[in-house]
């Protein structure tokens, strides 16, 4: 990493952006707006405006009047930081040290974002790329995109191009596709009262012990749930399978008080293939069938749904793509599918065949405490960006 590149991530990193609380968010995007142009850009600003604060995404164009065009898809919001006192390095401060870049976002995605506005900088200089470039740099990734990359591709400004890349996914393969996910909440209906009678209530807390234990049935059958797409390296299944995660319980209020409801927060993670109104469905009945089994009455609501996505690995783009990804980094590096989910679900579903590649190894941390990224991953994203636009004809 180049002092351009290192001072560009240290003004980024340094601005909390957390999704929560939407802060800093045109700072930020007046600094990228600035990087950008010294890297030869060509840059417009798309303010999604929400809730009377600001949500800039930015548009950054290198035109070379090719026939293609790519677009690189990136996000400048992050995940609180949490506990800071808990972190080892303050996560608004970026720390270079032993190899690695540490600061909340430096992984996700901020050090993905100077990648890409770095790659086309010396893209630029060498003129050399035979395909045109719009880097699409937004808010509201870690909470759905709506006024992000959802509001620059269906919003008004309409971006379209040939081939999607999100730069938002590991270095150890290249993705094509990734899950969708169904998110909710199960919620236990018991009879409050005092502690010291209770025999005269419905504990919900209690109740919810036998909800769970025949909804760990349903843990089981989502693991048979198998997809045509290769599972990242190292996973415990060769190819990309169905998940559900019992992943929150809040019950209660004060020691002396049976709790008369409890909350049980599920995640599910869908394959591509699926669909989430049709798994919405199959947890609804399963749910009808653990209360018939156990008597308890209980109720859902569904919080989330994203649908899941995938391209063809036979789709010219993708493979030129992965092609360039393997001369630059590794030339067994495969193709797989995500375990989560991101934004190419946007792209594929207006018809832009996409593929993933980024920094985000599994050991950055990124979500919690002490994130960082590994520089040579830095070098390797860069490096398999410009080959890939002096490859693809």
């Amino acid at each position: 990493m180049d002092k351009w590149e290192e001072s560009f991530l240290r003004e980024i990193v340094e601005l909390d952006t957390n999704s929560d609380e939407k802060k800093n968010y045109a700072e930020c995007a007046d600094i990228i707006k600035r990087y950008c142009e010294e890297a030869g850009l060509d840059v417009e600003i798309f303010d999604s405006k929400h809730d009377d604060k600001p949500q800039p995404n930015i548009v950054a164009a290198m035109d070379v009047g090719a026939k293609d065009t790519i677009l690189l898809c990136t996000h400048y919001d992050v995940v609180p930081a949490g506990d800071v006192d808990a972190w080892q390095k303050f996560p608004f401060k970026l720390t270079i040290e032993g190899g690695k870049a540490y600061g909340r976002g430096a992984s996700d995605n901020k050090g993905n974002i100077v990648a890409c506005v770095s790659a086309a900088k010396e893209l630029v200089k060498r003129k050399s790329s035979k395909v045109n470039w719009k880097l699409l740099i937004s808010p509201n990734e870690e909470i759905g995109g709506e006024w992000g990359i959802d509001y620059l591709i269906n919003g008004p400004p309409k971006v379209r191009g040939d081939f999607g890349i999100v730069v938002d996914s590991g270095p150890e393969y290249v993705s094509i596709g990734a899950s969708g996910v169904v998110a909710g909440t199960i919620t236990v209906h018991g009879k409050q009262g005092h502690a010291g009678y209770p025999f005269a209530y419905a504990n919900a807390i209690h109740l919810s012990i036998p909800i769970m234990t025949v909804m760990l049935d349903y843990v089981d059958m989502r693991h048979k749930v198998e997809s045509e797409l290769p599972a990242p390296p190292g996973s415990p299944h060769l190819t990309l399978w169905g998940r559900f995660s019992m992943t929150m319980f809040q019950a209660g209020s004060k020691s002396n008080v049976i709790p008369g409801k409890a909350e049980i927060t599920f995640d599910c993670r869908l394959i591509p293939e699926e669909k989430p109104n049709e798994i919405t469905k199959d947890i609804e009945s399963f749910l009808e069938k653990a209360k018939e089994e156990t008597g308890v009455e209980a109720s859902i609501e569904f919080k989330m749904k994203v649908d899941g996505w995938s391209s063809d690995p036979e789709d010219k783009f993708v493979k030129t793509f992965h092609a360039a990804v393997r001369e630059a980094v590794d030339l067994d590096l495969p193709i797989a599918a995500d375990l989560g989910g991101n934004d190419g679900h946007f792209f594929t579903e207006v018809g832009i065949p996409t593929a993933c590649y980024g920094t985000l190894r599994d050991d950055n941390n990124y979500h919690g405490l002490d994130e960082f990224m590994h520089l040579e991953d830095f070098e390797k994203v860069k490096s398999a960006l410009i080959t890939f636009a002096e490859r693809c004809e």
